[in-house]
């Protein structure tokens, strides 16, 4: 089973990891994608690409810990590939911090790497047909494994420098000892699982992991000690980092004149190379493969440097303190040790729709013509041929066509708006219907009381003075409610001159600031004495302030401060607050307050269309009227308007 899993709260449907999966291992359900476990190789690219972590590798953390709480011979195995993890960090440093954590000894896996590759050279010499495949990549077996098994006869049955270094330690040193590996590799954790690496290996430790280990304990690599590796030397095995390493341990090139031994890294070619090698294209004798561009190129090394400078960092590293005769000793020690193994079929295959569900998932996404086929790769797909038939395996969904999606929420949104205009139809005329009713409704009551007692010769004139008294008062109100659906409905075309808005302000207020002096509201007015004008009309603008500044006043019933403020921002901007310390607007109301026919007052007291024709005022005067208030606190509406230069 994978260890690479999907943090669904984390991913937010790029489709990066499907396009970078080499073996369609990765599922979208409802817009999100998932990691099919039983397809997965744990090459760890769908890890390197997803920029917001939602690929994640199940962690050793925790289990590495218990390690060396419990257990007295601890051994930390390091990949060779450390210089290029763990910047300005010498051997000796790592080997230091290694040791803080609590591991009792540290040694290389490169040394591993120089074991195997003596098995390379005997193997070469004895098989004479047929190409023989690397098996020190974990990935590239498990993709054999489950996706070319034809090929497993051609895997060398040789384990990788990990497993190689497992066996030496628990069958030379301590049966009773612990291995851990620490690289770049998350396939590598897959391959500690395998019944057929014999369980030598206990726990793998990404870079990643053991630099959150390091945090936790406070341990800085690069201001430790000096100290030396524990167990056998390696020699050239360091490199077996690099793409290649093996052949130069090896002692073989690949000459492209005889193209009978191959390097091959990056998941792009080696798909492409074992497809070859199952048709029988490829007649190499030995191909070295790597899923990564090297275990220098990882998933969990986190650094931005270039693959020469990490090659660089790597063959310096190799060149350091090598004693060739100790590591020729310790090849000698170690010769008898079991180097080889297994390999299990597990073939996986997914169902190929027909031609036929091709073609009819074609046309639901519109790309049944060639000349229609777009093949832009947004869904994560190279073609559309290619979604159509992972929609039809049940590994995507129809939405994934960004094209297709697109034209769809064209047409939800042209329903939406439609569906928007006739609800805000029906709430208009609701409302319309509401406010007229009631005042004609009481002029009518008002009428027939008035009719009635004329008959009867029962009404004195005080009283039929009051009646209409009464009438003209809700005749007024329903004038005043047509007048501001014009004024909202017109929207007429401003008559522009240049303003002082200062002026406007004082106008307005002039008109209405008796108000404040009933309702016990203190004002202060902070008007800029260098305010440059602004072109506009000047009427439109004072029904705006004087509806803002009237609105302000009644939400202080109780008393209040009423601040009239103008400034100037970047010498271009005119800004004028209406600031109130009235009883705030909710948040839930704070969106709707623009909308016609809202409103918060009281009945009677609005009908909610002066914030709208106040917006429409502001908008076709190139400006921008918004709000801000807390309830309980009060409420500044902001205006602002362009200044005029000449």
């Amino acid at each position: 089973m994978s260890v690479v899993y999907t943090d669904r709260e984390k991913c937010q449907g790029c489709y990066a990891c499907v396009r970078h999966c080499p073996t369609k291992a990765i599922k979208i359900r409802e817009g999100l994608a998932e990691v099919i476990k039983e397809r997965c190789i744990d090459c760890g690219n769908c890890i390197r690409v997803c920029v917001t972590g939602a690929k994640q590798a199940e962690s050793d953390v925790e289990l590495v810990r218990q390690l060396l709480a419990n257990h007295p011979d601890v051994v930390a195995v390091v990949s060779s590939s450390f210089p290029a993890a763990l910047l300005n960090c010498k051997p000796g440093q790592f080997v230091t911090s290694l040791k803080k954590l609590g591991f009792s000894n540290v040694m290389e896996a490169a040394f591993g790497a120089e074991l195997i590759s003596g098995e390379y050279i005997q193997l070469l010499d004895e098989v004479k047909d047929g190409p023989i495949i690397s098996s020190n990549c974990p990935a590239v077996v498990t993709y054999i494994e489950k996706y070319h098994p034809s090929l497993l006869s051609n895997l060398a049955p040789i384990v990788s420098p990990t497993i190689a270094m497992g066996r030496i330690i628990k069958q030379y040193h301590n049966t009773q000892a612990k291995v851990v590996y620490i690289g770049p590799c998350v396939a590598k954790k897959a391959e500690i699982a395998d019944k057929n690496a014999d369980g030598m290996v206990d726990a793998v430790l990404t870079f990643t992991e053991l630099k959150e280990m390091f945090a936790d304990k406070g341990i800085v690599p690069s201001s430790e000690q000096d100290e030396q590796f524990a167990g056998p030397i390696s020699k050239l095995g360091r490199l077996f980092a690099i793409s290649g390493g093996l052949l130069k341990v090896m002692g073989l090139t690949d000459d492209i004149m005889k193209n009978d031994v191959m390097s091959v890294h990056g998941r792009e070619y080696v798909v492409k190379i074992l497809g070859e090698f199952a048709q029988g294209d490829i007649t190499a004798r030995f191909a070295n493969l790597y899923f990564c561009h090297g275990c220098i190129d990882g998933p969990f090394i986190d650094n931005e440097l270039s693959g020469f400078s990490r090659k660089e960092l790597i063959a310096r590293y190799a060149r350091s303190n090598v004693d060739p005769t100790q590591t020729e000793k310790d090849i000698e020690r170690y010769a008898t040790i079991d180097l080889n193994r297994k390999f299990t079929g597990r073939s996986i295959y997914l169902p190929t729709p027909s031609e036929e569900e091709v073609r009819g998932l074609l046309e639901q996404i519109g790309r049944v013509s060639p000349s229609y086929r777009m093949d832009c790769g947004a869904c994560g797909y190279a073609s559309c041929r290619e979604l159509a038939v992972a929609i039809g395996q049940e590994l995507a969904e129809i939405n994934m066509c960004w094209p297709y999606l697109l034209k769809k929420l064209e047409a939800t949104q042209e329903d939406l708006i439609q569906a928007e205009k006739l609800t805000s139809l029906g709430q208009m005329a609701a409302s319309i219907a509401h406010e007229v009713n009631n005042p004609l409704a009481g002029v009518l009551v008002y009428t027939k009381l008035l009719e009635k007692n004329i008959s009867n010769n029962t009404i004195s004139k005080e009283k039929s003075l009051d009646y209409l008294t009464k009438m003209d008062s809700e005749l007024t109100r329903s004038s005043r409610l047509i007048r501001n659906l014009l004024d909202f409905a017109r929207q007429s075309t401003p008559t522009l001159r240049l303003v002082d808005i200062n002026q406007v302000i004082e106008r307005a207020f002039n008109i209405i600031g008796h108000q404040a002096g009933l309702q016990n509201v203190e004002v202060r007015k902070e008007y800029s004495p260098d305010l440059p004008k602004v072109m506009a009309d000047f009427d439109q603008l004072h029904q705006v302030l004087t509806n803002l500044i009237m609105n302000a006043i009644q939400a202080m019933s109780k008393g209040g401060e009423l601040v009239l403020r103008t400034s100037v921002v970047n010498d271009d901007q005119i800004k004028i607050e209406v600031q109130d310390t009235g009883s705030g607007i909710s948040q839930e109301n704070l969106h709707k307050l623009f909308t016609p026919f809202f409103t918060t007052k009281e009945k009677g007291k609005g009908v909610g269309l002066g914030l709208a024709v106040a917006y429409g005022i502001i908008q076709r005067h190139q400006g921008r009227i918004e709000v801000d208030s807390k309830e309980g606190e009060g409420t500044t509406f902001t205006v602002r308007l362009e200044a005029y230069h000449e």
